[in-house]
C-alpha cells in the first residue's frame, strides 16, 4: 500500500506594493519564502509593483488570479495598502485567510494619532501630539504647540507611514517647516510630537504562544549608532547602523511593565496574530511612553521580531509556522 503524501499548504506570500516601504516588503517576503518549512508549505510569490500591477510567480496577472488557489496569504505588504486595512478588506471579500491583523485593527494602528487616542483611553502614556493636514493653514497651530505646549526638540513624522520613513527630530525652529514639507511628501497628514529623551524599547507579541492567548516576547533595547539620532530607516534595515540588545538590560519590574504594555496595546487596538510595539523609557523617572504599534513588523534578516522570537526559543521557520497557524485558527 502506497504511503499517502501529505498535501502541502499553498501559501501566497504577498509583497511589494505601492508604499514607500516597497523594498523592505520585498526583503520580508523573500525571507519568508526562503524560510517556510517546505515539508508543510508550498510558498508562491505574489508581488504588487509600485504602480499597482499584480504578479504571480514573476508573471503578470490580475488581482483575482493572483489570489486564487492559495490556502492562505502571508501578508508581507508593509506600509500603505498592506497595513491600513485595504488589502485585508480585499482578502476578506475574496474569502481568503491571511496572516496578521484584520481590517479594523490594521486601519486603527496605521493611524498613529487615532491609535494614541485609544492608548490614552486605556491609561497608557503617549507623547503630546499635534495633527494637521496638507492644505490647511497649520503654521499658527504649529507655532503655539511648539512654543507653548512642548519645547524643542520635537519629532515630525507622517501620520501613517512605517519604517520611520519621513521621520525627523527637529531642534531648530528654522528647520521645522522644511521637515513638515518633507513629511507631507509621503502622507497628507503630519504629526508633531513631544520629544521624549530616553531609551528606545520595542516588544513583540505573539498569539497562542507559551500557553498564553497573547504572549509578550523578550524586550529589545535599540541603540542607534553611526550618527543616527533615533531608530530610523537606515538603522532598522542596514547592518551595523544600530545595536539591538535582546533581552534589554532592564530590571524585572521594567521588563514586565514593557511587556504588559505591548500586550495591552495589541489588545486595545484589536490586533491579530502578532505585532510589535515601540516605546520610550524616559530618562530619570522610569515612565514608559508608547509611540506606536506595528501590525506587520518586518521579517527581514535584520528585523527585530525574529531576533526576539529566537531568544524566546523559536527558530525563524517556527515563528512563521506559528503566524500561519494563528491565521488558520
Amino acid at each position: 500500500m502506497k504511503k499517502e503524501i501529505p498535501k502541502l499548504l499553498r501559501v501566497g506570500v504577498l509583497m511589494g506594493g505601492p508604499s514607500s516601504e516597497h523594498d523592505v516588503s520585498l526583503d520580508t517576503g523573500q525571507n519568508v519564502i526562503e524560510n517556510l518549512d517546505k515539508t508543510k508549505y508550498l510558498p508562491v510569490a505574489v508581488k504588487i509593483s509600485k504602480m499597482g500591477k499584480w504578479f504571480l510567480g514573476g508573471k503578470p496577472t490580475n488581482q483575482s488570479d493572483a489570489l486564487r488557489g492559495n490556502d492562505v496569504i502571508f501578508n508581507a505588504l508593509h506600509g500603505t495598502f498592506g497595513e491600513d486595512g485595504k488589502v485585508q478588506a480585499i482578502l476578506e471579500h475574496a474569502g481568503i485567510k491571511y496572516t496578521g491583523s484584520g481590517i479594523a485593527g490594521s486601519a486603527i494602528a496605521m493611524d498613529k494619532f487615532h491609535s494614541r487616542e485609544i492608548f490614552k483611553l486605556a491609561g497608557l502614556n503617549t507623547p503630546k501630539t499635534l495633527k494637521f493636514k496638507r492644505g490647511e493653514n497649520y503654521m499658527a497651530r504649529v507655532s503655539f504647540f511648539v512654543n507653548k505646549i512642548v519645547k524643542l526638540p520635537v519629532v515630525v513624522k507622517p501620520c501613517s507611514n512605517g519604517s520611520s520613513v519621513g521621520v525627523q527630530i527637529v531642534d531648530d525652529s528654522l528647520k521645522l517647516e522644511k521637515a513638515i514639507v518633507s513629511a507631507f511628501k509621503t502622507d497628507r497628514y503630519v504629526l508633531i510630537e513631544e520629544f521624549i529623551n530616553g531609551r528606545e524599547l520595542t516588544c513583540g507579541v505573539l498569539e497562542n504562544f507559551n500557553n498564553e492567548t497573547v504572549a509578550a516576547l523578550p524586550v529589545t533595547e535599540i541603540i542607534p549608532v553611526k550618527n543616527h539620532k533615533f531608530f530610523n530607516y537606515d538603522a532598522k534595515y542596514k547592518t551595523g547602523h544600530s545595536n539591538e540588545i535582546t533581552p534589554a538590560p532592564l530590571d524585572d519590574t521594567l521588563t514586565k511593565k514593557a511587556q504588559d504594555i505591548a500586550v495591552r496595546t495589541h489588545q486595545v487596538l484589536g490586533c491579530g496574530g502578532y505585532s510589535r510595539t515601540d516605546m520610550i523609557l524616559k530618562n530619570g523617572n522610569g515612565t514608559i511612553y508608547v509611540l506606536e504599534t506595528n501590525t506587520l513588523p518586518g521579517l527581514t534578516k535584520n528585523s527585530l521580531l525574529p531576533k526576539a522570537a529566537s531568544v524566546a526559543g523559536l527558530t525563524f521557520p517556527e515563528l512563521l509556522d506559528k503566524i500561519i497557524s494563528n491565521s488558520l485558527a
